[in-house]
């Protein structure tokens, strides 16, 4: 097994992925961002594969590695939960099932809204999602995991945590963990993301007082902490 994950690592990946964007962005929250985590960018085989392994050791380190399956929300959830699950299996002995759900129930074929292993009540199941700012997927999907498919939510596991005020005082992660009564783990969180690229770093980048001056201004609007 490989040693525990390494915080600089994750944040080089994202950097060099050019998953992690600087610059002038518009969130679907309609805030205006100084900075942007695209997974989209992970596009291609060498990066869903390293990905992967960030996820399956986090899996581990939380001690989720006896929970039955891996559950991705679609879309960008589809290929974290089938790496993952891939990984776990190949490097970390510790075989897990994925599944993942359909936008729309399909009605011809097989059917149904899920696909890969099929869920039954009392399963543990483990849901990865990549970046939490309202935490709006978490409130639609794992309500329905519960109470219409009876499966026991062991854990959640995120990319990146940014640590935003959704319609509360406290952070979107902290209210979904509030309301929906779930423990999500963060692989890295904005905090550590700011402070690695403040200096100089691996990553090839760093930010420059004009950018950190427009990220203080965010954080004190939007941050929860």
């Amino acid at each position: 097994m490989e040693s525990g994950l390494s915080k600089p690592e994750v944040i080089d990946f994202l950097v060099r992925s050019q998953a992690l964007k600087f610059g002038d962005f518009t969130l679907k929250s309609g805030r205006k961002a100084p900075y942007f985590i695209n997974t989209g960018c992970f596009d291609d085989g060498d990066k869903i594969a390293k990905l992967s392994h960030f996820y399956a050791r986090q899996i581990v380190a939380s001690g989720l590695g006896r929970a039955d399956v891996v559950f991705g929300p679609a879309y960008k959830g589809i290929p974290l939960c089938v790496s993952t699950a891939m990984t776990l299996a190949s490097h970390y002995n510790t075989p897990m099932s994925f599944c993942f759900n359909r936008k729309e129930a399909k009605t011809r074929g097989e059917g149904g809204e899920y696909v890969g292993k099929p869920l039954v009540a009392g399963m543990k199941v483990v849901l990865v999602e990549d970046v939490v700012t309202a935490g709006t997927t978490l409130h639609e999907v794992i309500p329905v995991l519960r109470e219409k498919v009876g499966v026991e939510i062991a854990g959640v596991i995120i990319l990146v945590d940014r640590d935003e005020k959704s319609t509360g005082t406290v952070s979107a992660v902290k209210q979904a963990e509030s309301e929906l009564d779930i423990t999500i783990t963060s692989i890295v969180n904005i905090h550590d993301i700011i402070s690695y690229l403040s200096k100089d770093n691996s990553s090839g980048f760093v930010i420059n007082e004009e950018l950190m001056t427009r990220i203080k201004s965010y954080r004190a609007e939007f941050g929860a902490s």
